[in-house]
């Protein structure tokens, strides 16, 4: 079998190691020892390639070391941010695979101005905001507060306390000071007062949404911003730190999950995001959901959001790794085309869909009659493993079997004469308030179109009706069932039980809660 090199390829710091911003920088050495490690004990061939200001370096080392793929860890340097787009341009022009995402992607979200202008003209909703390019600063003549950033810097750097500011001349000493520290534009944003979310999109291979994650903001002090600083990113002990505490997953609605899913898909593909990207969002107390900002390539350290993100939805941060790498081989050194991921995004609207889809769905009690339709459900679910669909089988006859328990129920989905969608649910043994979600399954050209959100609701009723108080899943911890994980979890379902290898070497049993 062939052993595949790959190349680590990430930026030595530039900056000392006193330096105020040099925490941000200098964490890419951790994250690179971490994926080499990973990438070893997964069966491949690792070389590493630290570069900072001289591109020539690259080039000679691409040409000595002659990978297969090129594992992009090159975040750009701290006095040129633009050279992470760069490196992957030049990835792109030597025709050697790569992962994240490609370069134009990371040359549009490198200026945030430009992306949000993007956002405003697709119809994303994204703060109100203008753009100082030069001193002086023009009168301001967005609703105070407003918050100021550097426009062309990532992971918090130039975000403190005294970024949010409340009157004309506070603005123009937060721009002057910004100017001289990192230069223009500076990026003026109406600041949105709210809950604060971060969700990570993958491609596994497919496009999935992991669960979305929120900042706690605890802290009580009327002097303080609520606000994810550079101290509250890099800075553990710090107040700022502190009072910026992660939940994962957080706690929202279904009805906000599916909105904030529906904006961060839409702005994934429409930025043309590759592999892996962050999208964070202010929530105002309405509901109303604005992106903040698309993040191609967030921090990929198992200490950060991604790796939580991914533990939530009960994958690894060592998988993903090795899945990234599969498929920048699998796809090779093409470019990518920098129109494909609007053209995507323009074809149909998601919600749309969903909504259009749901109103023609019938949600009942399963009949015998209806065996035959389910079967060809779990035919059509290519990477549904035979054992779980004959389980899924055995539940439906006995869910229709004429002496079954009267806590034992069967419901369908029916679009159109078919089963589009099929739950079985159970009383659990020895309890008399909690019940089993024993099958779930949704045919697989309905997925994604809110049949099986409106299943599991009617479902959820039933066990109420039945004098449920708690609803309970269990799955396996292992890729084929990655997206039923994250479905469970946008619908309030909660991790409560993991027992590792309880199915095999690597395949743990997830138990999912929730109270109803």
């Amino acid at each position: 079998m062939q052993t595949h090199r790959v190349l680590i390829l990430h930026n030595e710091p530039t900056l000392p190691i006193d330096h105020p911003d040099a925490d941000s920088e200098h964490d890419i050495l951790y994250t690179v020892e971490v994926v080499s490690k990973t990438l070893i004990r997964a069966g491949f061939e690792v070389v590493r390639l630290g570069t900072s200001h001289d591109p020539g370096t690259v080039l000679e080392g691409l040409k000595q070391l002659k990978p297969d793929v090129v594992f992009n860890l090159f975040e750009g340097t701290a006095d040129h941010g633009n050279t992470e787009a760069y490196m992957a341009g030049l990835l792109e022009w030597l025709g050697i695979p790569y992962t994240g995402s490609p370069f134009h992607t990371l040359t549009l979200a490198r200026y945030k101005h430009l992306t949000k202008q993007l956002l405003q003209g697709a119809g994303i909703p994204t703060p109100e905001f203008f753009v100082v390019e030069q001193l002086p600063v023009p009168p301001c003549d967005l609703e105070w507060p407003v918050i100021v950033k550097p426009a062309m810097q990532d992971a918090s750097v130039g975000l403190d306390q005294g970024s949010v500011v409340t009157d004309q001349p506070s603005l123009e000493a937060r721009v002057a000071y910004l100017m001289e520290q990192y230069g223009p534009p500076v990026l003026v944003e109406k600041f949105i007062r709210g809950r604060e979310f971060s969700v990570a999109l993958i491609e596994a291979p497919d496009l999935r949404m992991l669960p979305i994650s929120e900042i706690l903001f605890v802290e009580k002090d009327p002097g303080y911003w609520p606000i994810v600083t550079y101290d509250a990113k890099w800075r553990p002990g710090s107040r700022d730190y502190e009072a910026t505490p992660p939940r994962y997953p957080a706690d929202v609605s279904p009805k906000l999950a599916e909105r904030i899913e529906t904006l961060a898909r839409q702005a994934y593909q429409l930025v043309g995001c590759r592999d892996y990207a962050r999208i964070d969002f202010r929530v105002r107390p309405s509901g109303k959901a604005y992106v903040l900002e698309v993040n191609p390539n967030p921090c990929f350290s198992p200490n950060a959001g991604l790796a939580g993100a991914l533990t939530s939805a009960g994958l690894t941060h060592e998988a993903f790794t090795v899945d990234l790498v599969r498929a920048a081989l699998k796809r090779g050194g093409k470019p990518p085309s920098a129109s494909s991921a609007v053209g995507r995004l323009t074809r149909r609207s998601p919600s749309t869909a969903a909504g259009t889809t749901a109103r023609e769905v019938q949600v009942r009690a399963a009949k015998p009659g209806d065996r035959e339709s389910l079967t060809n459900l779990l035919n059509g679910l290519k990477d549904l493993p035979p054992d779980d669909q004959a389980e899924a089988l055995r539940s439906f006859d006995a869910a229709v079997s004429r002496d079954q328990d009267r806590d034992y129920h069967g419901i369908v989905a029916e679009r159109q004469g078919q089963v589009a969608a099929w739950a079985c649910l159970g009383r659990a043994p020895r309890s008399r308030v909690a019940y089993q979600l024993l099958s779930f399954a949704v045919a697989a050209p309905e997925q994604g179109k809110g049949i099986g959100r409106r299943l599991l609701q009617a479902s959820e009723n039933w066990a109420r009706k039945a004098g449920g108080r708690v609803l309970i899943a269990e799955t396996v911890n292992h890729s084929a069932h990655a997206q039923f994980r994250q479905f469970l979890l946008r619908q309030g379902f909660r991790i409560v039980g993991d027992v590792p290898d309880f199915f095999g070497d690597g395949d743990a049993r997830l138990t999912f809660a929730k109270y109803l």
